[in-house]
């Protein structure tokens, strides 16, 4: 981690390590003294990588200006003091995800163990074996996302992080009603089993996709196509999730496309947020009758209802809404950033929400946003939470000296005045 009263000395600063480095020097060798804390319009630059050859390539490129996910730099403005932590939904899975939280990260993998035996299949040898795949069914997948947002938001509360408001996408709300204290562990998970499970079998073909068209538009235009296809999420100004019969989803899809629409196709063989859910939703609130939710600790925004704070959250009659109703994730962020909050860090395995929501903050005109994510496809977990921490910390957030359990061997040969780092 590396600061300087302006952009020039943080590249100079950068270039010097960079030759050290590539001159045989060890990481730990080469920070400069960092600036005393408070130092006003201080510029901080944190580079993360695996190894050596890594941190050289990291520091040059910053030094070049070329972008790379070994670098970021801010202005320590305080941006960062407050964030809203955002979960997503179905898409975010990729084979070996969680593992190394399950092999070198002790807290994550007290969370793993005691979600193993409350999730269907468990969740430590799928993780384990990489055995969740691409395309699996949403009994089997969701479970597993779950289990490391949980996992992962675990291990940034044991390093000292707190959220200032939790927020998530259809299934990512589970997530979120636990970090916010509104749900134990136990009960989350009995959401999440139930609530997959029945998904499952509601699945009936459907399909889902996203549209970069605004939700005025898409519901009108899916309107127009014979069969069921329907507005499942706003996701943002001009991103919308559809679902519904697979053939009435592909022929929107396809006329979409064919007008310059920007159309992808969500794996998943399910249509969530639909009347084909309906059947399943009675059973849905007779099976989570039994929660008994609590007053959350941390402001949970909900992306159900129009009103960010209803009352029932939680509830067996919240979770069939959440199923049922369309995802008001726009609003939902839109509401957080005239709160005040301009940090916004995605939880899981990877980012789905990161477009999303800074199209919103876009539009909401908020200045200098912090979006950044904890996990990233076929990337080291520990190397991504460190990535994580030096964004926050290049924004002003002061991190603790050290984490208080660390991995279980060195994720990365960082170069840092601090313990994270943000590549």
């Amino acid at each position: 981690m590396f600061s300087a009263t302006e952009h020039a000395g943080l590249v100079a600063a950068a270039k010097s390590a960079a030759e050290l480095l590539a001159d045989g020097a060890g990481p730990e060798s080469v920070a400069p003294a960092r600036l005393p804390a408070g130092v006003p319009g201080e510029e901080r630059l944190a580079v993360t990588a695996a190894d050596p050859a890594g941190l050289v390539e990291g520091l040059t490129s910053f030094a070049e200006d070329i972008p790379s996910p070994r670098w970021t730099s801010g202005r320590a403005d305080g941006g960062a003091a407050r964030a809203a932590w955002c979960f997503g939904g179905h898409g975010s899975q990729w084979p070996g995800m969680g593992r190394e939280l399950l092999d070198r990260v002790p807290v994550a993998a007290r969370v793993l163990a005691e979600l193993d035996p409350l999730l269907p299949g468990g969740v430590v040898e799928p993780l384990r074996n990489a055995a969740v795949g691409e395309a699996g069914g949403p009994d089997t997948t969701q479970p597993l996302i779950f289990a490391v947002q949980v996992a992962t938001a675990h291990w940034l509360l044991s390093l000292g992080l707190r959220p200032e408001a939790v927020v998530g996408h259809s299934l990512g709300e589970v997530a979120a009603a636990h970090v916010s204290g509104a749900l134990t562990l136990a009960e989350a998970a009995r959401v999440v089993a139930v609530r997959s499970g029945l998904l499952a079998r509601a699945a009936g073909g459907g399909m889902m996709a996203t549209v970069g068209l605004d939700r005025h538009t898409v519901a009108r235009r899916c309107a127009e196509i014979p069969g069921t296809v329907v507005v499942a999420a706003h996701s943002a100004p001009r991103e919308t999730v559809v679902t519904g019969e697979s053939e009435a989803t592909r022929a929107l899809v396809e006329k979409l496309e064919a007008e310059g629409a920007r159309c992808r196709l969500i794996r998943i063989n399910a249509a969530s947020h639909s009347p084909f859910v309906d059947s399943v939703l009675p059973r849905m609130r007779a099976e989570l009758a039994g929660l008994a939710p609590v007053a959350p600790h941390t402001p949970w925004i909900s992306t159900v209802d129009a009103v960010p704070d209803p009352d029932d959250t939680a509830t067996a009659a919240y979770w069939t809404r959440n199923l049922r109703q369309p995802v008001r994730y726009t609003q939902a962020v839109s509401a957080l950033a005239r709160r005040g909050i301009r940090t916004f860090v995605e939880i899981g395995p990877h980012p789905v929400l990161i477009r999303p929501i800074r199209e919103t903050l876009r539009a909401e005109h908020v200045a200098d946003p912090l979006v950044v994510a904890s996990g990233l496809r076929n990337t080291s977990e520990p190397l991504t939470l460190q990535r994580l921490l030096g964004a926050l910390h290049c924004r002003g957030l002061d991190l603790p000296d050290t984490p208080h359990e660390p991995v279980t061997a060195p994720a990365t040969g960082a170069v840092h005045a601090a313990p994270h780092d943000r590549g």
